[in-house]
């Protein structure tokens, strides 16, 4: 049923639930990663075969945020949020079972279906229930949750991957999603409001927002340059510079951190002064970490290390500025609105994820490239197309605890 009224207060507990909700499909990435040359040795693939298991994910990801947004702002967001948890659980499943590539790749897309299920409409309800500084207020608190989850992933997934093998992580996967999706069927309430029905002309409105087109753009390139960073650190660092399942998953943690520390403080900067200028800071920020690889590779880990965790650190910046720009205006259709956003972000992500395989990883030359093209866009496109705009007042939101 479509809400009439939104409560005054967000539970602690429902901002608990979209969280880990938000995180699957970081945990579906991150907790695998760490075992990529084994799935290679396993299934015998190559370093490119590899990497579209990834893209197959993120193609997923791609499609799925294409249709589900729109989807629920004709009937809800309790039905697609409850499909999409299935969805994941299932491709999770056929994932632990496959016995060839194809099978692989299908399961990876059905999770990728599944968890932008709950990234479009995770974003969905938060635009339903604020706006503004509010929704930039709750979007931080939520991607709290949903970066510090997936900071466990590599660590686990190196823990386990001597016990269970790579096929016993997509078996947890499988009982994570299993227990989201209890609780999404509990905790989680319709929040789209009877007066946000829109029956025809979405996608239309949305897409004719500049600001959203412009904001799309720079959430794109952002999104693909930190998931070229992901499908690049087990070939960079565990092959060329041979570190264990362990030490890569101890390096990618601290990147994982830098990542949800952007977050939060590109948040809180853009309640205070613009979205725009913290683009333009974080851009230029990874901008500069990805050109000093070129030198810093000279260093070996140590100087390699540190300018990965600014770029992270950089592109977690971005991510709540430029949804804010994308949605300030689609209060209306925020589904189509987020699928849009969505489908903008995760198909860039799917193109450029498996580039450094394509092209082979024998230094971090490539990584440079390819991490500093992406960052080049994102500075590029708010510079020219995102112009000034009025600081939003900022607004209290209000959370009370779980009784």
């Amino acid at each position: 049923m479509i809400r009439e009224r939104l409560p005054a207060l967000v539970p602690l507990r429902l901002l608990l639930v979209l969280g880990f909700l938000d995180a699957l499909g970081p945990l579906s990435i991150d907790l695998y990663v760490p075992a990529f040359p084994e799935l290679q040795a396993d299934l015998r693939l190559n370093d490119l075969t590899v990497q579209i298991t990834l893209a197959a994910m993120t193609a997923g990801l791609a499609l799925g945020q294409g249709v589900v947004g729109s989807w629920s702002d004709r009937v809800g967001r309790r039905r697609p949020l409850l499909v999409a948890m299935t969805l994941h659980l299932v491709g999770s499943v056929t994932c632990a079972v496959a016995p060839s590539l194809a099978v692989l790749l299908a399961g990876r897309i059905g999770q990728g279906l599944g968890a932008a299920g709950s990234a479009v409409l995770v974003l969905a309800i938060i635009r339903d229930l604020s706006e503004g500084s509010r929704f930039i207020t709750l979007l931080t608190r939520v991607t709290l949750i949903t970066t510090t989850a997936p900071l466990v992933a590599p660590i686990a997934g190196a823990t386990l991957l001597p016990l269970v093998g790579w096929r016993g992580l997509f078996g947890v996967l499988a009982a994570f999603s299993t227990v989201l999706l209890v609780a999404t069927a509990v905790v989680v309430p319709e929040t789209l409001r009877r007066e946000h029905l829109t029956p025809s002309g979405r996608l239309r409105k949305t897409l004719a927002d500049r600001r959203f087109r412009a904001a799309a753009v720079v959430g794109a390139a952002t999104y693909a340059g930190i998931y070229a960073y992901v499908a690049a650190s087990p070939l960079l660092l565990r092959t060329v510079w041979g570190l264990s399942p362990f030490a890569f998953a101890a390096a990618f943690l601290v990147g994982s951190i830098g990542l949800m520390l952007g977050v939060q403080v590109g948040g809180a900067l853009a309640r205070r002064t613009s979205e725009r200028s913290v683009l333009l800071c974080a851009a230029s920020l990874a901008l500069a970490a990805a050109i000093a690889l070129l030198p810093a590779q000279l260093g070996g880990l140590a100087g390699v290390l540190p300018c990965l965790w600014v770029f992270a650190t950089a592109c977690g910046a971005c991510f709540p500025a430029a949804a804010a720009i994308a949605l300030r205006d689609q209060g209306a259709q925020a589904g189509t609105a987020t699928s849009a956003y969505g489908f903008t972000t995760f198909a860039a992500a799917a193109a450029l994820s498996p580039l450094p395989g394509l092209i082979g990883v024998s230094s971090a030359t490539p990584v440079a490239a390819i991490l500093a093209g992406t960052a080049v866009v994102s500075l590029l496109v708010t510079t020219i197309a995102l112009r000034p705009a009025a600081v939003q007042p900022i607004q209290a939101v209000s959370f009370e605890s779980p009784r």
